[in-house]
């Protein structure tokens, strides 16, 4: 018997001690939030805002500067050295790779038209001609079959082209072709 007593003692002792600490905590919790209260953290959390009236954006209105005007001398300089970069890009790679030729080849095309705006006379006539054989050349390479490969004579073609060009339709032996004045678009 004096067994069973020891041992219900310590039963009784492990709940009493169990019932005081759970008892001690839930006071301490109650003091927490007791004194705690609603802070302003926890009524942010909870609490719904009214919307405020969205404030009216400003309009914002870019004043453009003023373009500048380029002399078509000036624009006629750089449309011939771009022809010739796209003319010797062509040169450079003929034959290697289809679509490149033929974007080249579309390109010294336009270069060339930029620079028969720009001149009267028989420069400007020249330069036509010279588109002329250009279109055939970029004709007979836009319906060649695959694989294609470029006949030589092309590549003859573009090069007497290439040398007329720089012969004939340079800046120093069409200056007088060109009109004078600022006239002219603001692209260079």
């Amino acid at each position: 018997m004096n067994v069973i007593a020891r041992k219900s003692a310590k039963v009784r002792w492990r709940t009493t001690w169990q019932s005081r600490w759970i008892g001690v905590l839930i006071v301490f919790c109650a003091l927490c939030f007791t004194t705690e209260g609603c802070s302003p953290q926890w009524r942010k959390k909870f609490v719904r805002k009214r919307k405020s009236a969205q404030a009216a954006q400003p309009v914002l209105v870019f004043q453009t500067e003023a373009e500048a005007t380029y002399p078509p001398a000036i624009r006629y300089q750089e449309h011939f050295a771009l022809w010739k970069a796209w003319h010797s890009g062509l040169l450079d790679s003929y034959g290697e790779i289809r679509k490149r030729d033929l974007r080249y080849l579309s390109g010294a095309a336009g270069e060339l038209q930029a620079m028969a705006q720009l001149l009267n006379g028989p420069p400007a006539e020249r330069i036509q001609k010279i588109l002329t054989e250009l279109n055939r050349v970029q004709k007979g390479w836009a319906t060649a079959p695959e694989p294609w490969n470029p006949p030589p004579s092309f590549r003859g073609r573009l090069e007497r082209v290439k040398r007329e060009v720089d012969r004939e339709l340079h800046y120093s032996k069409v200056k007088d072709w060109i009109p004078s004045g600022t006239s002219g678009s603001t692209k260079r």
